[in-house]
């Protein structure tokens, strides 16, 4: 192990939570996600691992990570483990003022110039289990049952995207953007304005986009990206 590694290994024995409490644990594990103990991008140990060290059973752990994905701090590739995502959160104030400040359609016009242009990377530098977390959240967007499980299957699409392009500046961009989706306002938009043909639409071109990332067709998925956006920002804002 390296000396690295091995500072970001906890310094002692951990607290765990009573046992059984998923609640207890998914605070816990937010509180060591959120330290220095593990980066961006790194696994975290398997659930029977931290089972053990938190003295809680198998599915407990299993409770705590499905909420600790639900908010965004944990990325899970079924079959490949558990990885830390960037804290949306916490990277809000480092590139914009407030979330409270931004309005849905300043974010769709910025997303718009922005995510076209992370083709190029996501192209060059997407791994597999990038492509296979791509194909994870356009499958659950098709399954989706409700306008609110589909908005989250988008969002984790596009951070997906993002995520791709192995760079953590871009990732933390894509992240407080992202943010807006949090807020009243935008899920109001999304529930006036998300028709059954929209969300065929928005799955197709989700689709296209993903097929041309797998391809490694750059000019392709940009133009998608770009196209896709000015969809959202018509049927959203009738611009």
């Amino acid at each position: 192990m390296s000396s690295e590694a091995r500072d970001r290994e906890p310094s002692g024995p951990v607290d765990g939570p009573p046992r059984g409490d998923a609640e207890s644990l998914r605070k816990l594990l937010g509180q060591e996600i959120g330290s220095s103990r593990w980066r961006i991008g790194d696994k975290l140990p398997t659930e029977r691992e931290l089972g053990e060290t938190y003295g809680v059973a198998r599915n407990t752990v299993r409770r705590a990570l499905q909420v600790l994905e639900q908010e965004k701090l944990i990325i899970r590739h079924v079959g490949r483990g558990t990885f830390k995502a960037g804290d949306a959160s916490s990277v809000t104030s480092a590139f914009l003022p407030s979330a409270d400040s931004l309005s849905p359609a300043g974010v769709v016009e910025c997303r718009l110039i922005f995510e076209p242009e992370l083709a190029h990377l996501a192209v060059a530098r997407a791994t597999q289990v990038d492509l296979d977390r791509l194909a994870q959240c356009l499958r659950g967007g098709e399954t989706a049952t409700t306008v609110e499980d589909f908005e989250r299957w988008d969002g984790a699409l596009h951070e997906a995207i993002a995520q791709a392009t192995h760079n953590q500046t871009i990732v933390a961009m894509a992240q407080a953007l992202a943010v807006v989706r949090t807020r009243g306002e935008w899920g109001q938009l999304k529930a006036r304005s998300m028709t059954v043909e929209h969300r065929r639409a928005l799955h197709a071109q989700h689709a296209n986009i993903v097929a041309s990332l797998i391809d490694r067709d750059r000019d392709a998925a940009r133009t998608q990206l770009r196209e896709h956006i000015l969809y959202v920002r018509k049927y959203m804002f009738g611009e």
